[in-house]
């Protein structure tokens, strides 16, 4: 029998997948996309509704990028067998250029500039879990990094 409190460890999974470098869209790592896509509308953070996925940025990436974002909240949803009906919403917020932390950013500026992934999942019944991951990153540049073979 699902529980809303599995939630919790939906949103600590979802802020881990989606900081990951198993987040990847067209074979690439979707956070270094979000990040040259946030360089090129000179804001320093994208936030998506992963359930109508929206934005603050226009862009049909950036839809495309949400739309398989969503489908990896669904999936999890499922595997929890959590019905549908108990999310009302999921946010992801991804923000660059942030201050250095030890806790998310422990390999300094040597991979890039420090972000964060903040989660919210929240409930029909009005409580939110949250969880943050982050790491470093570098504006995606085909020319450095390596397609996933599967593309």
């Amino acid at each position: 029998m699902p529980r809303r409190r599995e939630l919790k460890g939906v949103v600590n999974n979802l802020s881990e997948l989606l900081s990951g470098r198993n987040n990847d869209y067209l074979g690439y790592w979707a956070v270094g996309q979000l990040f040259i896509l946030a360089q090129e509308h000179g804001v320093d953070s994208l936030t998506l509704n992963l359930i109508d996925c929206k934005s603050d940025i226009v862009s049909p990436v950036l839809v495309d990028m949400c739309q398989s974002m969503k489908s990896e909240v669904n999936r999890m949803l499922a595997a929890h067998q959590i019905p549908r009906e108990w999310v009302k919403s999921v946010s992801a917020k991804f923000s660059f250029n942030q201050e250095y932390q030890e806790k998310y950013h422990y390999w300094r500026s040597a991979l890039g500039k420090p972000y964060l992934v903040q989660v919210e999942i929240e409930t029909d019944l009005g409580y939110i879990n949250k969880a943050t991951q982050g790491g470093n990153v570098q504006p995606h540049d085909p020319s450095k990094e390596h397609l996933r073979g599967s593309f």
